[in-house]
């Protein structure tokens, strides 16, 4: 969103990462990034973003913390400012912001309207049309054609649970599919470096025959790396936007409970398969989800068109244009 808003020539402040997350290209996004150290009460970082914004001169505000409770929101409302808030339905309290946003394929405003403190004043951005995605997957929505035709054969399958602790996905995912997909098919897996199962996948991987599966940490070209691939196995997290905007029908299983209400909307609106939470799912049943989809070439062709028409690049764009009261019609 910063980098959209840099683009149309506004000013972006960060309150809150320490200084140890800030990359090189962070010094284009942010004029100023503002390292809190300890965050205190709701109303001491209340007040803390009110002082930043009287600073700045600035009235619009993007709070992506599920730590606003209440109170804090109040203390946002009486400054007068327009903010634009990110929640997960983890907590189920009264809400006060302009615009409330979650890209969830569940979500409903319908569900949410007695969590909603002035449902008239509260426009709800729900759904993955208002997914925020890195620019190099919100780009492809503007490439000429994908690598390959929707339905094409299965020889590359992603399995990837984001860029923590897997909690053992990734080793069912071995040890269940390995070499047992057919020969032409291997299994692409990818880890973040703060993994603590990392070392245990690196093991197992190399232990297999060549051409089964291969193991990459923190890939430097995620988005060519997901283009090529055929299907993924997955958490509910934001790699399911990623993969639905690169057409790669997908398998689910939910790392932690607030990942399963986006499996059962990626099920409902683009026919994905969820199988239920790690260590829930047998083996039997996630051999039998992957190879049947892998075997069903027309199942694989709807649900890589369902999820790219979910998924079209442009939620950033949509946050900020409502955010900040404008209209484009190219939305």
């Amino acid at each position: 969103m910063a980098r959209y808003l840099k683009e149309i020539g506004w000013r972006t402040v960060l309150l809150g990462p320490p200084e140890s997350l800030r990359q090189p290209q962070d010094e284009m996004l942010f004029d100023r990034w503002c390292d809190v150290e300890r965050r205190g009460s709701s109303e001491e970082d209340a007040a803390r973003v009110l002082a930043l914004c009287d600073t700045e001169g600035a009235r619009h505000v993007v709070m992506d913390d599920y730590r606003i409770d209440p109170p804090y929101q109040a203390m946002l409302r009486r400054a007068g400012l327009r903010w634009l808030q990110q929640f997960d339905a983890s907590n189920p309290w009264m809400f006060q912001p302009d615009l409330l946003v979650n890209a969830s394929p569940f979500e409903r405003r319908e569900d949410y309207l007695p969590w909603l403190e002035t449902p008239e004043r509260t426009r709800t951005l729900f759904g993955p049309s208002y997914a925020v995605l890195r620019p190099a997957f919100a780009a492809l929505a503007g490439a000429d054609s994908p690598p390959r035709v929707d339905g094409r054969e299965v020889r590359r399958v992603l399995v990837a649970f984001g860029g923590g602790d897997d909690r053992g996905a990734i080793a069912q995912a071995l040890r269940v599919l390995a070499g047992r997909l057919g020969p032409s098919v291997t299994l692409v897996i990818v880890s973040g470096g703060a993994n603590p199962q990392r070392d245990d996948i690196a093991r197992s991987v190399a232990q297999l025959p060549a051409g089964q599966a291969e193991f990459h940490v923190n890939p430097p070209d995620m988005t060519a790396l997901m283009r090529d691939c055929d299907l993924a196995l997955i958490g509910g997290g934001t790699m399911s936007y990623e993969a639905a905007i690169c057409g790669l029908p997908m398998v689910f299983v939910g790392l932690a409970p607030n990942q399963e209400r986006p499996c059962l909307g990626w099920q409902a609106l683009a026919g994905a398969l969820f199988l239920g939470l790690v260590g829930t799912v047998e083996d039997a049943q996630l051999y039998a989800a992957v190879s049947s989809l892998i075997e069903d070439t027309d199942r694989r062709r709807d649900m890589a068109a369902r999820g790219r028409e979910l998924v079209d690049g442009k939620g950033t764009q949509r946050l900020v244009e409502a955010l900040l009261e404008r209209k484009r019609d190219r939305l």
